[in-house]
């Protein structure tokens, strides 16, 4: 052929994949994304960095490339010559939210997951870690939230471990079809003969930021998973009780977080349960102070270990895990102690409710854990983040870390309800003002997904 027509055939070819892009840059979700180069201030807010520190009145926020490059007082922070202005006088700023509990995909429905994180963008949530689900579905979300395909927090994802006894459970079924159950690279697994060196690294290899530990292994087998994956420069992310390791032997195995302030109820089971699936009602005792479940979050608190707390969810779906009244006693007592506490809900990617249940689990921390605004602020915020290993990133506010902001209308300090008046979301630099939050339709939800 001619070069000047491959030229032209080239040219054709080159037309026709642009063209598509053109068009789906065109249809990106309503969020303005300033162009690299620009330059934004917010300017006349009272700032709340999410450190603990008093909040800064009067602050300016300059933002370049998705980025803080400068933050402070107005008398102390200039606006660049030329940068775009946006003023919040009356208003309140926080971090963005971390919700560090949630299953996007368990089963795996785009739809649904698509919903749900709109939804939780819009109440302020800028960053999940999603805690099992299908990988492939989790991968792609990811990438679209990364490149702001979709209007989303940015997500991180675990890969789950668990005994073989495990794998019976019908949520395997739906998020690793085309496996056999326990030999997906994210829902994998575990006994003496296997080799943690590649499992890890298989489980890496789908994109997680963290191995979850479920059920029924041993203590020296989740010290032997922590180990590997702490090697291969992995998150250990935990239940709080794996039967039959108990509580306490969790807190002393090295993992880096243990989910559900509830299960820290089974150090005082008797007899202890061996498996997962035979797990008891929790003792109602466990709300009262106790010197053995004291034992346990003292330990947690000298090896530095988070508690992922999810209280709320005995408030909207109680059952014998999750009683009413356990989480948010022990939580409490867990704080008091000096455990550092992360906000995550535990629910169904349901998009129903207006808001994110994060704010029902903020308020409930306050309310009846007994943390102050501030301390569930920071639950929600820079605890979130060091539970990801992502504290030099988001969580607080600072010169160098993502624009990942919250702007209110009333101060949440002055009563955490006010976290639900979210004006505007920022999220690496892109703004969401709350007004373009349209919610989902539930005509584009396939049936039956509920």
């Amino acid at each position: 052929m001619h070069m000047r027509a491959r030229l032209r055939l080239l040219c054709c070819a080159l037309a026709g994949l642009i063209l598509p892009v053109a068009v789906a840059l065109a249809a990106q979700p309503a969020g303005q994304n300033p162009h690299a180069a620009t330059v934004t201030a917010y300017i006349g807010a009272a700032l709340i960095d999410g450190t603990g520190k008093p909040p800064i009145t009067d602050a300016v926020i300059v933002v370049q490339a998705g980025r803080i490059v400068a933050l402070g007082s107005r008398a102390d922070t200039p606006v660049p010559r030329g940068a775009g202005r946006v003023a919040l006088g009356g208003r309140f700023v926080i971090p963005g939210l971390i919700n560090t509990h949630v299953h996007l995909a368990s089963p795996p429905l785009p739809a649904v997951a698509k919903a749900y994180l709109r939804r939780e963008l819009y109440s302020g949530v800028t960053t999940v870690r999603d805690m099992a689900g299908d990988a492939r579905l989790l991968g792609e979300l990811k990438r679209e939230a990364l490149r702001d395909e979709i209007a989303s927090p940015d997500i991180y994802y675990s890969a789950l471990v668990s005994g073989p006894g495990f794998f019976s459970d019908p949520r395997v079924a739906v998020s690793s079809a085309g496996w056999s159950p326990g030999t997906a690279p994210w829902m994998h697994s575990v006994d003496e003969q296997t080799d943690l060196r590649q499992l890890i690294a298989e489980a890496k290899g789908t994109g997680a930021t963290g191995i979850k530990i479920y059920a029924d292994l041993p203590l020296d087998l989740i010290r032997a998973v922590t180990l590997e994956a702490h090697r291969q420069g992995m998150k250990v992310w935990a239940h709080a009780f794996v039967p039959p390791t108990l509580p306490a032997e969790v807190a002393g195995s090295g993992v880096d977080s243990m989910s559900h302030a509830d299960f820290v109820a089974y150090e005082l089971a008797d007899p202890v349960p061996q498996k997962f699936r035979d797990l008891p009602p929790i003792d109602p005792a466990a709300a009262q102070p106790n010197a053995r479940i004291d034992r346990v979050l003292q330990k947690m608190a000298r090896n530095h270990v988070i508690l992922d707390a999810t209280v709320d969810i005995s408030y909207f779906s109680p059952s014998k895990y999750f009683p009413q009244g356990i989480a948010t006693a022990i939580a409490g007592e867990a704080f008091r102690d000096g455990v550092l506490l992360c906000t995550g809900t535990d629910d169904d990617p349901d998009f129903h409710y207006t808001d994110s249940r994060l704010l029902d689990e903020i308020e409930r921390l306050v309310q009846a854990s007994r943390l102050s605004p501030m301390d569930a602020i920071a639950a929600a915020t820079a605890n979130g983040a060091l539970v990801l290993g992502l504290a030099d990133q988001v969580g607080t506010l600072a010169a160098g870390k993502a624009a990942d902001f919250v702007v209110l209308k009333r101060n949440p300090l002055a009563d955490i309800r006010n976290l639900r008046s979210v004006e505007m979301v920022v999220k690496r630099g892109r703004q969401y003002p709350r007004s373009k939050y349209l919610p989902a339709n539930p005509a584009l939800v396939p049936a039956g997904a509920y």
